[in-house]
């Protein structure tokens, strides 16, 4: 396997992902209506999701961030289909949380930083985001979010619903 194999691989494992959810709230997929001589058949032109960043005061706030898609056949005799432009991934890390965890943090107002840029797809349970700036949103299975609030910004809190959480977090340096 040479080095770029992992990075493809997580490439194309997160556009699926992204394909396959489409919830308001972490992901959300938009369609045009192309023509042919034939009958009109729907293609996938970008996708947006959410991103936490922070502002120069070092504040954060929630932004949905759209990218364009475009048609290609990474490996042939596959179909296309519609995919991003690359971007940077370095690791990916399974994340287990327990029912509840977070809430102390969230009922004492303590706020940490993302320790690494990263995209998270939650794959069970519900988990809140609350940015400095008040805003909260919440995370479903199926959803995706981008965390680029480390230091030295004023951070965010991350709480888990009554159900254990299991996130996957695919570390990025851009």
């Amino acid at each position: 396997m040479n080095a770029s194999q992992p990075v493809t691989f997580l490439v194309i494992a997160l556009t699926l992902l992204m394909v396959a959810c489409t919830r308001q709230d972490g992901l959300t997929i938009q369609s045009e209506t192309a023509q042919t001589d034939h009958a009109p058949s729907e293609s996938l032109s970008q996708i947006s999701y959410t991103q936490i960043y922070a502002s120069s005061d070092g504040e954060t706030h929630f932004r949905d961030v759209t990218v364009p898609l475009t048609r290609f056949a990474p490996a042939p005799p596959a179909q296309p289909f519609a995919q991003s432009g690359l971007q940077s991934a370095t690791t990916i890390r399974h994340a287990a949380f327990e029912a509840h965890w977070g809430v102390y943090d969230r009922d004492h107002n303590i706020f940490h930083n993302a320790s690494e840029r990263r995209f998270v797809s939650v794959r069970r349970g519900i988990s809140w985001v609350r940015t400095s700036d008040g805003e909260t949103r919440q995370f479903h299975p199926g959803d995706v979010f981008e965390a680029i609030d480390v230091a030295p910004s004023k951070g965010h809190i991350t709480w888990v619903g009554d159900e254990p959480s299991i996130v996957l977090f695919s570390n990025h340096t851009e």
